[in-house]
Parts: C-alpha cells; structure tokens; sequence
C-alpha cells in the first residue's frame, strides 16, 4: 500500500514538473526560465531516486 502510494506521488510531481516546463516555454522572460528550472530540477530528482536503487 505504502509503496503505490509513492509511485502515485512520484506519477503526480512528474506531471507538475513537465506542466512547470511546459508553462515556461511559452514565454520569454526571467520567472519562465526560472519554473523551467525547477521543473528541470524536479525532473532530475525523480531520476536520482529512481537510479539510487541501482548503485
């Protein structure tokens, strides 16, 4: 239970990551670069939880 809690959680940040992406892409000007940078960001600290498991 607990584990399809979390991946429901990792399913719902990656879609709130690629939507702050997405969202910034559509203009040009500093506070879009900086949502495309934390959606980016979270986007990485979903693949460095994802490959910890391997290392």
């Amino acid at each position: 239970m607990k584990d399809r809690v979390f991946r429901i959680l990792k399913v719902v940040f990656f879609l709130f990551c690629m939507y702050l992406i997405l969202n910034g892409q559509r203009t040009v000007g500093h506070w879009e670069l900086f949502t495309q940078l934390i959606g980016l960001s979270g986007l990485l600290l979903l693949l460095w939880n994802y490959n910890r498991k391997f290392t």
